[in-house]
């Protein structure tokens, strides 16, 4: 990778996860408690969210990050050099690197899915008549909230654990 393509690589890299971390912290802790706030209608908006394309953006974002993370990695320890990775910089950003990685998986996989399906349950919910079934949806919802919400909290620190490490590895 020429010095023209690293720096490339490198700013797209920083503006991706800022964007995704920011996105990410502003969903968490102001846009998801606003919706769960609003009561029946905050499951609108979060259905209208869903079809604006949220978890495509959020997923789009996180893999422009981890990608081009991998990437810089890669470049850093000439072709995952295991004699590079084990110095103190490449320990840091190997570190660092995972924890984005399992941010990612954990945003993909626990809170995208879950979002997509409290969107299907609550499209449901707008046509299902009170009565057992209605009240077996809403409990549905619930539950795959709490997993969202817990799936975040996890994202959170993966997230604050990367930044740091990344900021840090090349000092150490």
């Amino acid at each position: 990778m020429n010095s023209t393509l690293f720096l490339v690589f490198r700013a797209v890299h920083v503006a991706a996860a800022a964007v995704w971390i920011g996105s990410h912290i502003f969903s968490t802790f102001m846009l998801v408690p606003a919706i769960d706030a609003a009561g029946p209608s905050g499951g609108q908006v979060m259905m209208r969210i869903n079809q604006r394309g949220i978890v495509a953006y959020m997923l789009s974002v996180a893999l422009l990050t981890l990608v081009t993370g991998l990437a810089l990695f890669w470049r850093f320890t000439g072709g995952f050099d295991p004699a590079v990775a084990a110095t103190h910089a490449g320990i840091a950003f190997g570190f660092g690197g995972t924890a984005g990685i399992l941010a990612g998986i954990i945003g993909g996989g626990v809170i995208g899915r879950n979002a997509k399906r409290v969107a299907a349950i609550g499209g449901q919910l707008a046509t299902t008549p009170d009565g057992e079934e209605k009240i077996h949806l809403v409990r549905q919802a619930t539950a795959l909230r709490r997993r969202m919400k817990i799936g975040s909290q996890w994202v959170t620190v993966l997230q604050a654990i990367a930044v740091v490490l990344m900021a840090l590895a090349h000092y150490v």
